[in-house]
């Protein structure tokens, strides 16, 4: 008759559960491990990718800042620059106008000057003069009387050929007591005036020039 055991058997059985599943080298357990090692390694890498990227934009935006920041005050200083370039403008205009007003002055001083220089120049004899005005078209006027036409003519061919007087014409001229009475009208050259000065002006330059060079 055989006897089976199963006591010893039961009782190994429940032993071996009690202990838990057997730990093998190898196999299953090895290629889990490499995995979590692979992915490990790669999340780091992620993290040190995004880490460098962040430096990265990090240095960008301060280097940027900066290029704006010297930006920024390059404007200012071509500002600053362009206002003095402006105030320069707005006085060298405002020397110019007062240049030109005071030689209009000058000019509207000589003018009567040389006028009445000219006239009394190429005055002949037996003739005077009465009045001299400017007419509302700013041409000279000028009336007197002569013993003779023959005065009356000489003085317009004078005032002719002197060069100061365009335009001249002759009025009528009517017989009075004294002789004659005349009118004469014309324009006088004003701007002879300023060539002259300019003339006298470069000529003295050219004189001082000339003497520097001698001396030299």
């Amino acid at each position: 008759m055989i006897r089976i055991n199963l006591l010893a058997e039961r009782k190994g059985a429940r032993e071996a559960a009690a202990a838990g599943p057997a730990i093998t080298v190898g196999g299953e357990g090895a290629g889990g491990t490499l995995q979590n090692l692979v992915l490990a390694a790669l999340l780091i890498a992620v993290i040190a990718g995004f880490g460098g990227f962040a430096f990265w934009v990090k240095s960008r935006v301060t280097h940027l800042e900066k290029d704006i920041r010297t930006a920024d005050a390059e404007l200012a200083r071509l500002a600053e620059i362009r206002k003095k370039m402006d105030e320069y403008t707005k006085q060298k205009d405002l020397l110019e106008r007062k240049v030109t007003l005071i030689t209009q002055l000058k000019k509207n001083q000589q003018v009567p000057v040389h006028l009445l220089d000219q006239i009394s120049r190429n005055l002949p004899d037996f003739l005077w003069l009465d009045n001299m005005r400017q007419d509302p078209n700013n041409h000279l006027v000028i009336t007197g009387k002569a013993t003779t036409y023959n005065a009356v003519a000489d003085f317009y061919n004078r005032l002719i050929q002197s060069g100061w007087f365009l335009n001249v014409t002759q009025g009528r001229v009517n017989e009075v007591p004294e002789g004659v009475s005349f009118t004469i009208t014309g324009d006088f050259a004003a701007n002879k005036i300023l060539e002259e000065g300019a003339a006298a002006t470069t000529t003295a330059a050219t004189g001082t020039g000339a003497e520097g060079q001698g001396h030299s």
